[in-house]
């Protein structure tokens, strides 16, 4: 018998320790139905009241985002809002510009 258990089997009489056990079986297959944390009251014959619950644990199927694989200075479009098509234009269009000194 697990030690932290004993308590319970030491309060109930003899005569009620099946109906305790079939007691206990639900109680630790609803913790891991539910994942809920419960404060147990339990009286002479075995009954088992939950005194309080603790707050459900959170979902784990919440979003979480994943970023792309693609490095963004292979793909544009992962690394800005302008469209993929619009880079490839300005990409065509663009002129090397050099600094002439004597303009300046």
């Amino acid at each position: 018998m697990h030690p932290d258990l004993q308590r319970y089997f030491t309060h109930v009489w003899p005569l009620f320790w099946p109906w305790l056990v079939w007691n206990l079986v639900r109680v630790a297959r609803w913790h891991a139905r539910t994942g809920r944390e419960a404060l147990m009251a339990v009286d002479c014959f075995g009954n088992i009241r939950l005194v309080c619950l603790a707050d459900a644990p959170p979902p784990d199927d919440l979003y979480t985002y994943e970023a792309p694989r693609t490095p963004r200075w292979k793909h544009p479009a992962l690394g800005s809002d302008v469209p993929v098509s619009l880079c490839g234009c300005v990409r065509a269009q663009s002129v090397i510009v050099r600094h002439d000194p004597d303009k300046s």
